[in-house]
């Protein structure tokens, strides 16, 4: 196996593993939600979901990702490295705090706009402890991350999923809705205690510093954090505002729906940005001084991103009612349509994925928010619009298109600002990736009944084929050698 690539697949294993194990535990939850109360109940979910990660960006000033590009680059500099944890967890912790202080003293206000009634006032100020919670543990992981402390990151995250969702499922069949919030902020605790565990284990020696070198410290990690703030706090709000736009345009029960078909389509996909996000970031900024290196690891980034993606994005996309059924219940069956359009979204995400991330290493990062500023604002835009023409069955197509926008973007951006060009075995996927999405196509609007599944299997079955083929001759990966010698251990 070759190193770079054996470098992804170990941090991809490692981190994904945890990620899947989450995305196994958010499916059962999700499912006795679903079967206790109905999509307005999943509705429920995701409003109090989109409205606390909102302000949770909006209380981390970017700062849990900005940490991590200074103390990956400050490795050898013992002093710098620890003044720059130091100083971005004190600033995230009173910002938390302000936020979440502005959250109880205005709850009345979010419960109106948010649930279109007071009624909800206490879990919005449960909500707030929630935020707080968040916003310091992602500082926290922020640290691990910047050190590349990997499997100590990993066993703690796995330790606060088990902890967390064990409690809830005690607790769900018991409570109504009106606990939704409660089980947020057991979740949030659980995940917390864990990490903070395995930062205290690593043994930091605060700094001595004066208030100028800690506001110098800070203003460069807001340089960088800025803009990582701008584009999540903007994703975020964008988020939240489109659930509160489905509520008022349909009802919470189309808000569960479309929560439902959000979740399916990002199963995956969320798995594998979320496991090689955390290695990519700290890689390639110690690559980006280095066009070559650079174009490398973002070509080779993408590339092992789409093989591993292929064979499920085309399962997700193929089976949409069935996982629909299987995960939720009947009643979300009408999410099928969109699925698909997410789905074909998530593809298109996937490949800009490494463009932000090399932006931001090279310290660009105003064009870093200009495309996340695109794509949310596109995205919301297109939404309306597509509701006007198709009515719930034009939910998903927005997300499409945008992404489609925001990857052009990107790669306009990085041709002009890294001289990054994409490599052939990249175009060369991408154009097999075609083709399996237009065969699928064929088999879902074409082919009913039995011979429906048997395509779709076939399909399916010749994209695994593909990729393990791909990962392992072409780019050398050993997977079942790797999953073997996981086993072993």
């Amino acid at each position: 196996m070759s190193n770079s690539y054996k470098d992804i697949m170990k941090t991809t294993g490692i981190t994904g593993a945890v990620q899947v194990i989450r995305l196994f535990f958010g499916l059962i939850r999700n499912k006795i939600i679903a079967l206790l109360f109905g999509p307005a109940g999943l509705g429920v979910w995701g409003l109090y979901l989109s409205f606390t990660e909102m302000m949770q960006s909006a209380a981390s000033l970017g700062l849990e990702k900005s940490a991590v590009k200074q103390i990956a680059e400050n490795h050898s500099d013992m002093q710098k490295r620890n003044l720059a944890i130091q100083v971005s967890q004190y600033a995230v912790a009173v910002f938390s705090f302000i936020c979440s202080v502005f959250v109880v003293v205005f709850a009345s206000d979010i419960s109106e706009s948010v649930f279109s009634s007071a009624d909800y006032k206490i879990g919005v100020w449960v909500c707030s402890g929630v935020i707080f919670i968040n916003a310091v543990t992602a500082m926290l992981r922020a640290v691990l991350n910047g050190l590349s402390e990997i499997k100590e990151l990993a066993l703690s995250q796995l330790a606060g999923v088990l902890l967390g969702n064990i409690i809830v499922f005690s607790l769900l069949p018991f409570f109504d809705v009106s606990a939704i919030p409660f089980y947020f902020l057991v979740i949030s605790i659980a995940a917390f205690i864990p990490i903070l565990l395995a930062y205290r284990r690593l043994g930091f020696t605060w700094v001595s510093v004066t208030l100028s070198e800690s506001m110098a410290t800070l203003s460069e990690l807001m340089k960088l954090g800025l803009a990582f703030w701008l584009s999540a706090f903007f994703m975020t709000f964008i988020t939240f505002i489109i659930n509160i736009f489905i509520k008022d345009e349909f009802s919470l029960a189309v808000v569960g729906v479309y929560q439902a078909s959000w979740a399916i389509s990002n199963l995956y996909i969320g798995v594998i940005l979320s496991s090689m996000g955390v290695a990519f970031f700290p890689k390639v900024c110690r690559t980006i001084d280095s066009v070559a290196k650079t174009k490398k690891v973002i070509n080779e980034q993408a590339e092992f991103g789409l093989l591993i993606s292929l064979p499920f994005v085309l399962i997700f996309y193929i089976f949409a009612p069935i996982f629909l059924m299987a995960l939720y219940s009947e009643s979300f069956k009408s999410g099928e349509p969109i699925i698909r359009w997410l789905m074909l979204g998530v593809i298109i995400r996937l490949l800009g994925f490494p463009f932000g991330y090399a932006l931001m290493a090279k310290g660009r990062p105003l064009l870093y928010v200009v495309a996340q500023v695109t794509f949310s604002v596109s995205n919301y835009v297109l939404l309306i619009l597509a509701v006007q023409y198709y009515g719930v069955d034009g939910l998903g197509v927005n997300y499409f298109i945008a992404y489609c926008l925001y990857s052009i973007l990107m790669g306009v951006f990085c041709y002009n600002t890294l001289d990054y060009r994409v490599s052939m075995s990249v175009i060369k996927l991408v154009i097999v990736y075609i083709l399996f999405i237009l065969l699928s196509l064929l088999a879902v609007y074409f082919v009913d009944g039995t011979p429906f599944y048997v395509c779709g299997l076939l399909i399916v079955s010749a994209s695994f084929i593909y990729s393990f083929r791909q990962l392992t001759h072409h780019m050398d990966v050993d997977i079942i050698g790797y999953i073997k010698s996981k086993v072993a251990k």
